[in-house]
């Protein structure tokens, strides 16, 4: 696997997605990757009350946005000494996003969201945040900004028992050995059936990392019954992890102890960590040797 050299930055000048900048600075410096800030003019969109009073935002609203987004990049660039680039997009935030990720061919996305949308209890995915973790091929990192990403020591990895976690796997190492960081592999059973077989499986997982020259931790948790975010939140904080890494399994996981797409939402939502979300992509899903 290549280093990354492309990340992409979704830009609505709120406080959470500048966070989000800033934490990709620190992914960029490793590897003096390129950051692409991306900003997405939508109707309605806040922008438009922001930068014009006309409804119609035509070529003034873009060329004020711009204006503003190589302000924005240039302070960044001179303050970090990466590439820092700009783009405005015309429709809908996470088709844009997942858009330009493809278009750049981008290795990371990493944005800023709120947490858990108002319509959460009626299980509607309609955060920006899931839709470009749903639609986007490329590693996205979702952060709150709550525990800020300042290091790359830990990064707290939810063993699943599937086939597609492979890939999961190896984009683990990757990060281990680019930040020479810590993986800290979990096992998180819903049922005291589920235990011999995800315990052999994560025995599996932490010595191949082992092998492959990356520290590996590994932990087994009790049962948690249906609160395997909760437990995997908790975990996470009391070890102290820089970055969770999951993974959105899709509408037809083949084994029912996934991470499953209400749970993939919750841990978007709700961690106070960074997390990253990968979305497997058909016809990779190559054996731990191949890594």
């Amino acid at each position: 696997m290549e280093l990354s050299k492309k990340i992409v930055v979704p830009i609505g000048f709120s406080e959470q997605s500048l966070i989000a900048l800033d934490e990709a600075i620190i992914l960029c410096k490793t590897n003096m990757s390129t950051i692409i800030l991306l900003s997405v003019i939508e109707e309605n969109s806040l922008f438009s009350r922001l930068f014009s009073d006309d409804s119609k935002r035509d070529k003034k609203l873009q060329e004020e946005l711009t204006s503003k987004l190589n302000e924005l990049a240039l302070r960044k660039e001179k303050e970090s000494g990466l590439r820092i680039e700009t783009m405005v997009a015309h429709g809908t935030i996470y088709e844009e996003i997942s858009r330009v990720a493809e278009l750049v061919n981008a290795d990371l996305v990493v944005m800023g969201t709120n947490g858990r949308p108002s319509n959460f209890k009626k299980r509607m995915i309609g955060s920006n945040a899931y839709r470009t973790v749903s639609m986007t091929h490329a590693p996205v990192i979702t952060t709150r900004g709550i525990r800020r990403l300042t290091k790359l020591e830990n990064i707290i990895f939810p063993v699943v028992l599937d086939r597609q976690s492979k890939e999961k796997v190896g984009m683990a190492l990757h990060y281990g050995r680019l930040f020479k960081a810590k993986i800290t592999v979990v096992a998180l059973p819903k049922k005291e059936s589920e235990l011999a077989l995800l315990t052999k499986h994560l025995d599996q997982v932490t010595s191949f990392i082992n092998e492959k020259g990356v520290k590996c931790e590994r932990h087994v948790l009790p049962a948690s019954g249906e609160k395997v975010t909760e437990k995997l939140l908790d975990f996470a904080y009391e070890q102290n992890g820089d970055m969770i890494m999951i993974m959105d399994e899709g509408e037809t996981p083949d084994i029912a102890v996934n991470l499953i797409g209400s749970e993939v939402q919750e841990t978007i939502y709700f961690s106070e960590l960074p997390v990253m979300c990968i979305t497997p992509r058909k016809g990779i899903y190559v054996g731990f040797s191949n890594w």
